[in-house]
């Protein structure tokens, strides 16, 4: 029996296939696609399932399919034994599976999930009921019958296109159970690009294939056989284990109804040829069993190398939004430095450049030098005071931080908006974006801001406090620097009178006017240096201030904005979910079928 585990394995992976089926039809541009990752979850349900959970071999499952018109129920008529099957001249009569099971009593698989959406009818319906349904008929014992004991016929709806979720489905689900494909061709539309697509996927998948060609006179059967050779199978991939198919080609020309009617009988010679080629495909029921299950797995893990292909489209998209949310952001820090950092002058600096000032004067007694110092060269001051009052520009007051990071805020996410509604249309990516935008992600987004910007002010003002007192710090914990300066402040005072007295001598009014702007001059050289020293600290925090923005505001708010369409149950989330789940599941399903199969 199947553990637990691999039947949890087995329906997830099958259930990931299907989906990843769906999201490649809401897109035209990967409906091809769909086919493929179809049969991989038919292919998971309807063989290997049935194997890890030890259903018996028999019966082995052929399966008729074809394009529209192409006479496959007439091939499962011959096949079988008798007519069963309702041929019907109209193109596509035929609309859902219908499987001839054995006389001897053979049975389909019981596993669940078996068929996948298809549900078993237990009464007689006709052919081309377009339903996803199949029907289950026992041959009447005879002499025809026997000779496919061990087979279940099936006969399948057309093939039509690949965006089709109706036909496709079905006939994928019968495909993918199939030991033996048998492909039926006309002579008119054997080239047709759905049909052909379908059988490169047969062989991709590993499948036994028998060609047959139909309705072509008795005398061009041979050159058509050729021209099919050449034109159809000559371009077919290789299996699964790397080696090219050998496909074999029975002729059915124009017969007659007496022939068509009597397959055992007058059409026994056609029959006869296609039995033994589907007989030569399978040399006993465990080992074409074996080869099947053994060729699903190499397929599925082939398919899941490929899965990067089918979101190709959608990890592209949602680069560009991630793309559009960063040029937000970057438009969000050129306005924050622009608008607020490039005018702010962080006024509390001042007090420290002036406490730096107050530093280099001289303490204790030496006041008194200081005090007779500032008021020489309160006539400096008071020219230096009204001149800038003239010339000088009146301070604008710069705008609040908070008034200029809501508004960036508010220009980042309406640019998003903008952008997600001009791209709903393209893609599902988009779609959810604008979606949401016109529910929570704004007002989240607002709230995820705010609640950062409480942590970013704390920060901010303990990071210019703390500047501001390392600076002075730093010149009160160095006494050799401090005095010093205040030493060479003094030499410099003392200096400029000396000179000014020793050039000047006898005392007179050029004195008065040398000594105040010679000691004006060294205190504005003093004042310059604590200047720079304070515009240097303030460059520092400013520099440090937008570090700080970026860290606790606009890069936590861009992560959250770029992953938000892969979160919160959209379809982008369960892609990511699906694209790491199926490969896991793929690896857990080859090793136990290699396993089983030792």
């Amino acid at each position: 029996m199947q553990s637990p585990d691999t039947r949890a394995a087995v329906g997830e992976l099958a259930a990931d296939l299907g989906w990843l089926e769906d999201h490649c039809r809401a897109q035209p541009g990967l409906a091809d696609h769909a086919g493929s990752l179809r049969l991989a979850s038919a292919l998971t349900r309807n063989v290997l399932g049935p194997f890890l959970e030890d259903q018996p071999a028999r019966p082995l499952h052929v399966a008729v399919v074809g394009g529209a018109g192409a006479g496959k129920s007439t091939v499962v008529n011959f096949l079988c034994g008798s007519v069963v099957a309702e041929a019907n001249p109209q193109a596509g009569f035929t609309r859902h599976p219908t499987a001839f099971l054995p006389a001897s009593g053979a049975a389909l698989p019981s596993t669940v999930g078996f068929l996948g959406p298809l549900r078993r009818v237990s009464e007689s319906k006709p052919a081309d009921l377009d339903e996803d349904v199949y029907q289950v008929r026992r041959l009447q014992p005879g002499a025809g019958a026997d000779a496919l004991a061990d087979f279940v016929v099936w006969d399948c709806p057309d093939m039509t296109t690949w965006a089709s979720s109706g036909y496709v489905a079905r006939l994928m689900e019968v495909a993918a159970l199939a030991d033996v494909v048998v492909y039926v061709a006309s002579d008119e539309r054997y080239n047709d690009e759905v049909p052909t697509q379908f059988l490169h996927l047969a062989v991709r998948a590993g499948k036994a294939v028998v060609c047959v060609l139909t309705k072509m006179r008795e005398a061009d059967a041979p050159a058509m056989v050729e021209h099919f050779r050449q034109e159809v199978l000559g371009r077919l991939p290789p299996l699964p284990g790397g080696a090219q198919p050998a496909v074999q080609v029975v002729p059915f020309p124009q017969m007659p109804p007496d022939v068509r009617n009597d397959p055992a009988g007058a059409g026994a010679k056609r029959r006869v040829q296609l039995l033994n080629q589907i007989l030569v495909q399978c040399e006993s029921v465990e080992a074409s069993r074996a080869r099947t299950v053994t060729n699903a797995a190499r397929f599925l893990a082939s398919a899941g190398v490929g899965l990067l292909d089918v979101a190709r489209r959608d990890l592209a998209e949602f680069e560009a939004w991630k793309g559009a949310v960063q040029d937000g952001r970057l438009a969000f820090e050129d306005r924050y430095r622009n608008e607020y950092l490039s005018g702010e002058q962080f006024r509390r600096f001042d007090r420290y450049r002036e406490r730096l000032v107050e530093l280099v004067e001289l303490p204790g007694a030496g006041r008194v030098w200081g005090n007779v110092m500032w008021v020489l060269r309160a006539p400096y001051r008071w020219g230096r005071d009204t001149l800038t009052r003239l010339i000088v520009r009146p301070e604008v007051f710069n705008l609040s931080e908070k008034t200029v990071l809501d508004a960036a805020l508010l220009g980042w996410l309406d640019g998003l908006r903008a952008e997600a509604l001009k791209r709903a249309a393209s893609h599902p990516v988009w779609k959810a974006a604008a979606r949401g935008f016109d529910g929570p992600l704004s007002a989240e987004a607002r709230d995820r801001f705010h609640h950062a910007f409480r942590t970013f002010e704390l920060k901010e003002t303990d990071d210019l406090e703390t500047t501001g007192r390392q600076l002075v710090a730093h010149l009160e914990g160095n006494p050799a620097l401090l005095y010093g300066l205040r030493g060479g402040k003094l030499a410099a005072d003392a200096a400029v009178v000396g000179a000014a007295v020793w050039f000047t001598w006898p005392p007179g009014w050029v004195l008065l006017l040398l000594v105040p702007l010679g000691v004006s001059a060294t205190h504005q050289a003093a004042e310059l240096a604590a200047r720079g020293a304070a515009e240097a600290a303030r460059l520092k925090v400013r520099n440090h201030r937008e570090s700080l923005m970026t860290e606790t505001l606009t890069a936590p708010l861009a992560v959250w904005l770029a992953d938000w369409p892969a979160t919160g149950g959209t379809a982008f989330e369960k892609l990511q979910q699906v694209l790491g789940r199926v490969p896991q599941l793929i690896r857990l399903l080859e090793a136990q079928v290699s396993a089983k199969l030792k």
